[in-house]
């Protein structure tokens, strides 16, 4: 059902791309282009406050970095996507997989509290000789509050800090978690943002038996996840709706790490092309320390 829904999203006209400069100058997150007859803009935090909007209308696709949006309600959160062609030398013929992610926050309280829940998945759909299964899912609920102080001299400065869970929902001993005390720092402008996060694991106890689901399953995570990981989004092409990201994460320590980057362009009102390489460990929580490449290609609603 969670794909057919996103199948649904995506059957919209596409729209015509715009003819722009390559970047562009950047502008500051607060700038948006003035309005006819001098009536300003209403932006979709000031329609939100307004009391009689439905909550899905946070949902339509937008050119904000949704990942540090304030907007009221349940909004996007982490890039929303699907991919239905993936090649990697490790998922080949059958095996290929199908990779989505669904990513939500709502804003709680009427204060920059936030409930977030990301969930990524990877689906054998086209391996019919073992009835299409999902090799591994990760859920990732968390709670943060954040912060924008609006400083004159860096307006796009902000913060976040929180607490965050991430499992595969597997039994032992194929069972992946850890939790994890978040802080995280950004600077956007109306083309770009960059978003470092730090984290620190919650320790648990890996002195039971092996088949104690109390124990700690993936002790040396951090070997290969590290400590943090640094984002960076580029909007290119003037306004034409062409956008890059780029994630690292590592350890410097031990050499492990990853790297990510996509490419989205626009294809209708609600959705994006999107072009996708991966390559590292930790592309799920089940393959934490095992290093993957791979690349994809399908769709993206929120970036």
């Amino acid at each position: 059902m969670r794909l057919t829904v996103l199948l649904l999203c995506l059957g919209v006209l596409p729209r015509a791309l715009h003819a722009a400069d390559i970047l562009g100058p950047d502008v500051p997150p607060s700038a948006e282009p003035p309005a006819p007859s001098g009536v300003p803009m209403a932006t979709p935090e000031d329609s939100a406050r307004q009391g009689g909007r439905n909550i899905f209308e946070n949902l339509g696709r937008s050119d904000r970095f949704t990942l540090v949006s304030e907007t009221p309600g349940l909004s996007f959160h982490k890039p929303i996507y699907l991919l239905p062609l993936t090649w990697s030398d490790d998922f080949q013929g059958d095996e290929t997989e199908l990779i989505f992610q669904i990513s939500l926050k709502q804003r709680l309280f009427n204060r920059n509290f936030f409930f977030g829940y990301t969930q990524k998945s990877f689906w054998q759909v086209y391996n019919t000789d073992d009835s299409r299964p999902f090799r591994e899912t990760n859920y990732n609920p968390e709670f943060f509050y954040r912060w924008k102080p609006e400083w004159h001299s860096a307006p796009g400065l902000g913060f976040d800090v929180g607490i965050d869970h991430e499992s595969n929902g597997s039994e032992l001993p194929e069972s992946r978690s850890w939790n994890r005390l978040i802080g995280a720092a950004f600077y956007e402008t109306g083309r770009q943002l960059l978003h470092l996060r730090l984290w620190y694991r919650l320790p648990e106890d890996d002195d039971r038996e092996i088949d104690d689901p109390k124990r700690d399953d993936n002790p040396d995570i951090y070997r290969y996840y590290g400590y943090g990981e640094l984002r960076w989004q580029r909007r290119l092409f003037g306004e034409s709706g062409h956008s890059a990201a780029v994630m690292l994460r590592g350890n410097p320590s031990t050499g492990y790490g990853a790297v990510s980057v996509n490419y989205s362009a626009p294809f209708s009102d609600w959705a994006f092309w999107n072009l996708s390489i991966w390559h590292g460990y930790g592309e799920s929580l089940i393959d934490y320390d095992r290093s993957t490449t791979r690349i994809g290609l399908g769709f993206m609603l929120a970036r």
